[in-house]
């Protein structure tokens, strides 16, 4: 059931639910890219525990412990299963809508979730059950509104058809995505394809709410750019985050659908948004430009929304560096205690904030204790090197110098650096 035309879509929110304890940077970046666009919608990630398989007999959680214990399917070249891989599956096969419309007599009210469960394999129907299950638990647990909320678990134990995104098709409140799809692993910024299919996923599920409306407005034979392509190659895929458009076809159904201006005004921005940084990452990538990092509460790369995911006190050591351009000996440092503490201080995200403790790390950090300081100099780097390596040459982004000698930023001098909201 889609929400009422007259839904408030003030209260509407996408709960995203990542598996605790699985580090997912792709996910941070897509949602803080979601969150940085204005609308109706909002867009929140939850920590969750998903049930053992004890319960719903399946896996949905990668052992963190274990990551290579249950691997991802691997891609043929360059052929993966999309989110719509299931429908195509099927297709292959028979006419979906004429068995769909005899077996179920037509009655329009059988979801996609059911749909698995009576036409998939048994692994299919276990994965039905397992995502229903988490969205019963979540809806009981918090209890947000079905009507006006969407539940998005995402996976990191792989699903039997490869799939990697489904949108909720008819009213269950739910869809998933594959977060660690082996698509992602083939873009320079694995977090753009995330972002777009959890933006649109509020629209699909106001103007495309069943299993028939939605094949109805797939795109199979040919993509043409639209949210509704049925992708099945990286370059199709590529396409489609460029381009961030919608077919006039099926801008027709969204308005006979009555979706609210400011629904299709928030995803048309955000698209906008995912279009931008996917034409940066091919400017990248093709070495038109160069990376642009701004440092604030975080270190992002603002040609593509990536956030390098450093820690507190490495995000302090870059930013004490990035205030000497011509460079700053390690053994230096300590004479600008003060500065690296207050830098610290800001970056610090432990709770109970312990003045004290603050200090005393920062100490710490600037003397070289157990060399402190070099390993997070050597941290930080590796990061950004592994970050940046895609996208262009990374040293200059990185502390460098000589041993003994002065260590800078060479991208703090050559202006591809910035840092606002210093500490006082």
């Amino acid at each position: 059931m889609s929400p009422a035309p007259n839904a408030p879509l003030e209260t509407f929110v996408v709960h995203i639910l990542v598996p605790e304890g699985q580090d997912l940077p792709a996910v941070q970046d897509a949602v803080a890219l979601l969150q940085s666009v204005r609308g109706p919608v909002e867009f929140r990630a939850h920590s969750w525990v998903f049930p053992p398989p004890s319960v719903t007999g399946y896996v949905l959680q990668q052992d963190p412990e274990n990551p290579m214990l249950r691997e991802l399917p691997s891609l043929d070249t360059e052929i993966f299963h999309s989110k719509h891989s299931s429908a195509v599956w099927k297709m292959k096969e028979i006419d979906i809508r004429h068995t769909f419309n005899n077996r179920h007599g037509r009655t329009g009210g059988r979801d996609w979730y059911e749909w698995m469960q009576l036409d998939s394999d048994p692994q299919m129907a276990q994965l039905a059950h397992a995502l229903r299950w988490v969205a019963q638990d979540f809806y009981r647990s918090t209890g947000a509104s079905r009507e006006n909320s969407l539940v998005v678990p995402l996976l990191t134990a792989p699903n039997p058809l490869n799939l990697f995104a489904v949108p909720d098709l008819f009213g269950w409140g739910l869809g998933f995505v594959q977060a660690n799809h082996s698509v992602t692993g083939l873009m320079a910024a694995p977090h753009l394809p995330i972002a777009y299919e959890l933006l649109v996923m509020p629209l699909r599920r106001w103007a495309f709410p069943t299993l028939e409306i939605f094949l109805d407005h797939l795109h199979v034979e040919e993509s043409v750019g639209c949210m509704n392509d049925l992708y099945q190659h990286l370059v199709e895929m590529e396409r489609k985050l460029r381009s961030a458009d919608i077919c006039a076809t099926c801008l027709e159904r969204i308005r006979s659908a009555r979706v609210p201006y400011a629904l299709l005004r928030q995803t048309r921005d955000g698209m906008e948004g995912i279009r931008s940084f996917q034409l940066n990452l091919s400017n990248l990538l093709n070495d038109f430009e160069r990376p642009h990092l701004t440092l604030e509460y975080a270190l992002r790369v603002d040609n593509i929304g990536k956030v390098i995911p450093l820690a507190p006190k490495e995000l302090a050591v870059y930013a004490l560096f990035s205030e000497f351009p011509d460079g700053l000996p390690l053994s230096h440092v300590p004479d600008h205690l003060d500065r690296l503490t207050a830098w610290y201080r800001r970056f610090y995200t432990g709770s109970g904030e312990d003045p004290q403790q603050i200090v005393q790390v920062a100490r710490r950090l600037a003397f070289n204790e157990d060399d402190d300081l070099s390993q997070n100099v050597s941290r930080l780097n590796r990061r950004i090197k592994n970050a940046l390596d895609q996208l262009g040459d990374p040293l200059p982004y990185t502390i460098q110098g000589p041993n003994g000698g002065p260590k800078g930023i060479p991208a703090v001098a050559e202006g591809l650096v910035r840092v606002v909201s210093r500490p006082v």
